[in-house]
């Protein structure tokens, strides 16, 4: 995962944000986010993510109409 994070890939996401950066910026970035990112991906990390039923939606939505 560490190997991801590249000068190119912030200004990517930076620019999907709409975020004006520089290229030096980007750089400066990448050095500041890598040893956060090593010490995560060194950890298997598993995060359990749960989803409503859509039938929990449309009820819900009713519930707010009232």
């Amino acid at each position: 995962m560490s190997d991801e994070v590249t000068p190119d890939r912030i200004a990517a996401m930076a620019a999907a944000a709409r975020v004006p950066i520089s290229p030096e910026a980007c750089v400066s970035v990448t050095r500041s986010v890598m040893p956060t990112v090593a010490r995560l991906s060194a950890h298997p990390i598993t995060l359990a993510l749960e989803t409503e039923p859509s039938s929990f939606t449309v009820v819900q939505r009713r519930e707010i109409r009232r």
